[in-house]
């Protein structure tokens, strides 16, 4: 019987080990976290004691994989050279976090390419995470689609493929958000039918390996509304029904789970949602 691996985002106020802490008062057994502040251009290496004792805690607790999140500020496709430059600069500093902390890699949204044209946006991304691969030993990072707003980059699975397979590298993976794609228009109908038509799109754009994290998320805003809303389980316009189907699928059911909803006391993933999510596995 697979063990499926259900977790969320949780905070890392207090350190690592206290994020563990959240964790397991959850019910969580694989997790995102901030390896640094997500509003801050400073992000530094944790000290060698601390990480150790972190991966130790993650095997004694089974929590695992452990997913970082990039900060909000990165937008490698910016039409501002300074702006893209640091953001390159910062996710690479996260990236190297990710490695030290053992994490499966830390996932991070593209951005915005402004009025730049899409190509040209897509060989600027394409040279950023080929410098930021280069220029760190270890560390992966890993592609979120968007809800689709503006002029956002990786709002479509081509988008992504184009950017995944130009990069070619075994340190690049994909994230896909439920929510983001409801919203995009990426998957608008929750049916058996149409989640197997996108899970048969991904592995024939990236790969069947490409796909390391799904978040799951319902939406508060309708499909195609381009606006990124996050919902509780079952609470929203996705519904309960969509995402069992979702989860249920063959091909994601050894694909982690994470949550970035609101919860239901208003704080970010808790016990309620995680025991909904497993209430709508199937046993296999």
């Amino acid at each position: 019987m697979i063990k499926r691996r259900i977790g969320g985002h949780v905070s890392s106020a207090g350190g690592f080990l206290a994020a563990l802490d959240r964790a397991q008062a959850i019910g969580a057994n694989t997790i995102q976290i901030f390896g640094a502040s997500p509003v801050q251009w400073r992000a530094e290496l944790p000290v060698k004691e601390d990480t150790d004792a972190f991966k130790k805690e993650c095997t004694m607790r089974d929590i695992t994989p452990i997913f970082l999140h990039a900060p909000y500020l990165i937008n490698l496709a910016s039409p501002k050279g300074e702006l893209a430059a640091m953001s390159r600069t910062l996710l690479q500093k996260h990236t190297a976090i990710a490695a030290v902390l053992g994490a499966r890699g830390v996932i991070f949204h593209i951005g915005s390419r402004g009025e730049r044209p899409k190509d040209e946006a897509r060989d600027m991304v394409v040279r950023a995470l080929r410098a930021i691969l280069d220029n760190t030993e270890e560390g992966n990072v890993i592609i979120e689609n968007n809800a689709g707003a503006g002029n956002l980059v990786g709002d479509t699975i081509e988008e992504i493929a184009s950017i995944y397979k130009e990069v070619h590298s075994e340190r690049v993976g994909v994230c896909i958000d439920t929510a983001h794609a409801f919203e995009s228009g990426l998957l608008s109908d929750f049916s058996d039918s149409a989640i197997d038509v996108f899970i048969k799109k991904i592995n024939h754009e990236l790969g069947k390996d490409a796909l390391w994290a799904v978040h799951l998320n319902d939406s508060k805003t309708p499909a195609g509304s381009k606006r990124d809303r996050h919902e509780n389980i079952g609470e929203g316009c996705i519904g309960a029904k969509g995402l069992a189907r979702f989860i249920n699928h063959p091909a994601l059911r050894q694909v982690p789970l994470i949550l970035e909803v609101p919860g239901f006391d208003g704080k970010g993933p808790d016990k309620k949602n995680i025991e909904r999510v497993r209430s709508l596995i199937k046993p296999t």
